[in-house]
């Protein structure tokens, strides 16, 4: 259906589902550069014509319009009230994303949840409980927050751990010494290895 290009209704706790499916939709009709306004016509070029500036305005307005339609057409009438004033794809696109997007800690709790609930029903076939367990497991992957490379982390690691031995001879000292009778005893804590000017 034209009006309705995907088949997942966006009723908030599948926001990432739902946006990974349209996402893909759009790129697949070369629309995704409009909701990013990579692709935006409203500035005239130096050498096009007045007419030929109206026909790219009139072709960027009409996707875009197509867009937002398809958006909301694909929503729950809940969230689809919210989308009233937005005259761009791209507001709307970014509006539910810094609003379904910040519960991604829950979602990723929620989903964890039902992954850790899965089991092979009596009489399914392995094939269908996998196809089940790897949509879970996409949807999980999408949720993830995007960390650092590896090799970024250790250099963050072997820069602290430098920083800390550098700083705290003391502590390094202390934690050498083998014989901790002979360490200060904060009166404070009554833990070894400081006194309590420093605790």
């Amino acid at each position: 259906d034209p009006a309705q290009p995907i088949t997942i209704i966006l009723d908030g706790p599948n926001y990432l589902r739902w946006s990974s499916t349209m996402k893909s939709f759009l790129k697949g009709r070369k629309l995704w550069r409009i909701v990013t306004v990579d692709k935006h016509a409203s500035v005239k070029r130096q050498d096009e014509t007045d007419d030929s500036f109206a026909d790219r305005l009139e072709d960027w307005d009409s996707a875009n319009q197509r867009i937002l339609t398809w958006f909301t057409n694909t929503y729950v009438p809940s969230v689809n009230m919210h989308f009233s004033h937005f005259d761009l794809a791209k507001e709307a696109w970014d509006f539910l994303a810094s609003r379904y997007t910040s519960a991604d800690l829950a979602h990723q709790y929620q989903l964890l949840s039902i992954f850790n609930r899965l089991r092979q029903e009596s009489g399914q076939f392995i094939d269908e409980f996998h196809s089940q367990m790897s949509y879970y497991w996409g949807l999980l992957a999408i949720s993830e927050p995007k960390w650092h490379s590896i090799s970024e982390l250790i250099s963050e690691e072997t820069r602290r751990l430098s920083i800390t031995s550098q700083q705290s001879p003391f502590i390094t000292a202390v934690t050498q010494r083998p014989d901790n009778s002979k360490s200060p005893r904060c009166t404070h804590c009554h833990k070894i290895g400081h006194t309590v000017k420093t605790c």
